[in-house]
């Protein structure tokens, strides 16, 4: 489904390319009608013209099916990490990866929002996460206690072979007083008590 899902692309992305050509080409006038149906009524009358401007459609094609599957190639590759374990070839995925980091960060109160991107480059795996953190707890320590969760858990899915590098950006930081309105309501909640 991949492939034709990237034909699909390719084939709308170079077929605007040569519509919007030749509408230019039209628009600036630089051929004319006439000169457009002489080289069309050329090419029928030649079986040799036919033939090559044939045989030029043909590698394009071709040269499209071969840049086509590269792309999925590549594509397949940044999605899962393929690696040979004690009982055989393992396919870990780039979701089971992202899956095993947001279990980590759901232990940690601190973390109130995160975005993880997990990139794979051969044997190479990157993680970043991105984190809004609520107020009140030593961020450094915070920051260190979950890169070593997730690369000791991400580890245990990926074997020691396997490089590991945990990226922790700290997008906000945010007090609990914002989140519920202000502090004229956290004042008079605390009063109530």
């Amino acid at each position: 489904m991949k492939v034709v899902n990237a034909f699909v692309h390719l084939f709308t992305i170079f077929t605007f390319l040569t519509l919007g050509s030749l509408l230019i080409i039209v628009a600036l006038h630089i051929l004319s009608v006439e000169d457009a149906v002489l080289k069309i009524h050329e090419l029928y009358s030649s079986p040799w013209k036919s033939i090559q401007t044939g045989m030029i459609g043909l590698l394009l094609i071709m040269v499209g099916l071969a840049f086509s599957k590269i792309l999925v190639k590549q594509g397949r590759e940044a999605e899962a990490l393929i690696f040979q374990s004690e009982i055989g070839p393992m396919v870990v995925s780039v979701t089971a990866i992202d899956d095993v980091v947001k279990k980590v960060l759901k232990r940690y109160h601190l973390v109130k929002e995160s975005k993880i991107k997990t990139l794979i480059h051969g044997r190479d795996v990157e993680i970043k996460m991105r984190l809004t953190l609520w107020a009140g707890g030593r961020v450094a320590d915070l920051l260190m206690e979950i890169q070593n969760e997730v690369k000791s858990r991400v580890s245990k899915l990926l074997g020691p072979e396997n490089k590991l590098e945990v990226t922790c950006d700290v997008h906000r930081i945010e007090d609990h007083e914002n989140e519920l309105g202000g502090t004229e309501f956290f004042h008079e909640s605390a009063s109530a008590r």
